[in-house]
């Protein structure tokens, strides 16, 4: 296990020299392929030799190590960062990588079996910070540095007051010595005992947050989430499930240098996800439909009253050039369409929130509501009488009729225009069509007892 962190240190350590040295390798290459003679190709050679000799010493492992471990100071490894609170804030940041081992119902840093940890401080010394977080197979410098050795390094050196120096000075990157708060840091008083506080500092999870954004960028981008989609949007088949994150808001850290706030959220490009915590939204319990006389009432006038209006001036735009198809297609689907909707919706909430038989009888203590409403709505009356007249669908025709007139009379306006029995006929028939297909798709009596 040592061995394959050793080596990924390793191969780090030579990443960063193999990118000082790409630029010089550039120019020499491009001056060599313009060299006339070989007097200009030893210029060239020589040239690029005096500028990567030095970068070639600074990364030999042992002298980067000794003067990682020197810098390491400089920066504070971290999952709690300050700086998300306030970009002036300058608290202490905190490195927790234990795990709630009990069960919890919260979603915390501690729920995290895997955190990322983050790093904070001088930007010029995150490589140190990259180096510190290499993992392989469960096993890092700061797993190491945490149980008190770096042994992972010895085969570097044989001089034991060398891995000294390098464990305590990497050590300084594990949190900071002195835990400070700050006065642009939000805090709170939270008491514990009669007139005793606590005051406490909340931090902002970035290793929570770097969890979320992952996991929210997943669903929305690479091949596999594409493919979901499009077999989404064609209605086909896929084996995979489709997961998305409805209703997200992105935060912004650190504007455009979001490398100042912390390691992490330059990774995440300065950005953060917040899910969506707003409370279930109201939804209205039906009124007693037998208390009223008709479905299609003041009501249903108030609660569509923004469709009625732009209804209104529709029909009050029209002229003889609208004759067309397109005109028609507006109007029911813009129009007729949610409206009849809106009834629906109604309806459906009545059937399945008001207790069955609510209609029981039809004189006027029991039930105002006209027979032919009360037929279509209490569509669960354990009445055999009311069942046989249901089955009939005599009252299909009733209701249909009824919601064409009361629509004609919320859109009557004589000064714009007339409208009569083509237009009572034909609403009539469209909302006759979608309550035929309402009806089959609702489970009637039968199916449930």
């Amino acid at each position: 296990m040592e061995h394959s962190l050793y080596d990924a240190l390793l191969a780090y350590i030579e990443q960063r020299k193999q990118a000082k040295l790409e630029p010089l390798q550039k120019a020499r290459d491009k001056a060599l392929k313009a060299a006339a003679s070989q007097e200009q190709e030893a210029i060239a050679n020589a040239d690029y030799a005096e500028k990567a000799t030095p970068i070639e010493a600074k990364f030999e492992p042992i002298q980067w190590v000794t003067d990682a471990a020197t810098r390491a100071k400089q920066i504070s490894l971290a999952t709690h960062c300050p700086k998300f609170v306030h970009s002036d804030a300058r608290a202490s940041s905190m490195l927790v990588t234990e795990n709630d081992k009990s069960e919890s119902r919260y979603l915390t840093s501690y729920s995290l079996t895997e955190k990322a940890i983050d790093a904070v401080g001088n930007a010029a010394a995150l490589d140190v910070a990259r180096f510190l977080k290499i993992t392989v197979e469960g096993e890092s410098l700061i797993s190491q540095l945490q149980a008190g050795h770096i042994s992972v390094l010895k085969p570097l050196t044989d001089d034991a007051n060398l891995l000294e120096t390098w464990r305590a000075g990497f050590s300084l990157a594990l949190g900071d010595q002195v835990l400070s708060a700050h006065n642009l840091i939000k805090q709170t008083y939270f008491p514990v005992n009669e007139g005793e506080y606590h005051l406490l500092c909340p931090l902002y999870s970035s290793s929570l947050a770097h969890t979320l954004y992952t996991k929210v960028r997943a669903t929305r981008y690479g091949e596999k989430v594409k493919a979901i989609r499009e077999a989404k949007n064609k209605q086909h088949y896929h084996p995979e499930r489709l997961e998305a994150f409805p209703r997200t808001v992105k935060q912004t850290f650190g504007g455009s240098k979001p490398q100042n706030v912390s390691q992490l959220n330059s990774e995440r490009h300065g950005e953060g996800f917040l899910l969506n915590a707003a409370p279930p939204s109201y939804q209205q319990q039906p009124e007693d439909p037998s208390k009223q006389t008709s479905i299609f009432n003041r009501r249903l006038a108030y609660q569509t009253s923004h469709l009625i209006h732009d209804f209104r001036s529709f029909l009050a735009s029209l002229t003889e050039r609208d004759r067309n198809f397109a005109t028609r297609y507006r109007r029911d689907h813009d129009f007729i369409l949610p409206l009849t909707d809106l009834v629906f919706d109604y309806a459906a909430r009545v059937q399945q929130q008001v207790p069955a038989g609510w209609s029981q009888g039809t004189d006027v203590q029991s039930c105002q509501l006209k027979r032919e409403h009360a037929l279509w709505l209490d569509v669960y009356n354990p009445d055999d009488q009311f069942q046989r007249e249901r089955d009939a669908q005599a009252w299909l025709d009733t209701v249909a009729s009824d919601f064409a007139a009361w629509l004609l009379r919320q859109l009557e306006d004589k000064q714009h225009y007339l409208l009569g029995d083509t237009e009572f006929n034909y609403i009539r028939k469209v909302f006759l069509t979608q309550l035929k297909a309402f009806e089959r798709d609702t489970p009637q009596f039968e199916e449930i007892r």
